[in-house]
């Protein structure tokens, strides 16, 4: 996340007069297989413990979301969405 930011910001700059639009999207807990590939055990049981816990997002929400940035305007840009879960607190 924090080396895309920059990335991201010089995209922009470089292509911006292209009309070629940047954006970041910074989803939340997503339910995927990530807690089983995590080596660090904690941090393993933390994510599966959430996703059993509370109701994370879903592969379909994060592809509404990028479907939503890419149907504004061509003169539109947003330039990042932070998506999370309801419950989600960190």
């Amino acid at each position: 996340m924090f080396g895309s930011h920059p990335l991201t910001r010089l995209l922009r700059t470089e292509l911006g007069r292209k009309k070629v639009r940047v954006s970041a999207v910074e989803p939340g807990m997503v339910d995927t297989e990530l807690p089983s590939h995590v080596t660090d055990a904690d941090a393993s049981r933390l994510m599966a413990d959430l996703i059993k816990q509370i109701d994370v997002l879903q592969s379909e929400d994060i592809a509404e979301t990028v479907a939503f940035m890419a149907a504004v305007p061509r003169h539109v840009n947003l330039t990042e969405i932070t998506i999370l879960p309801t419950e989600q607190i960190i």
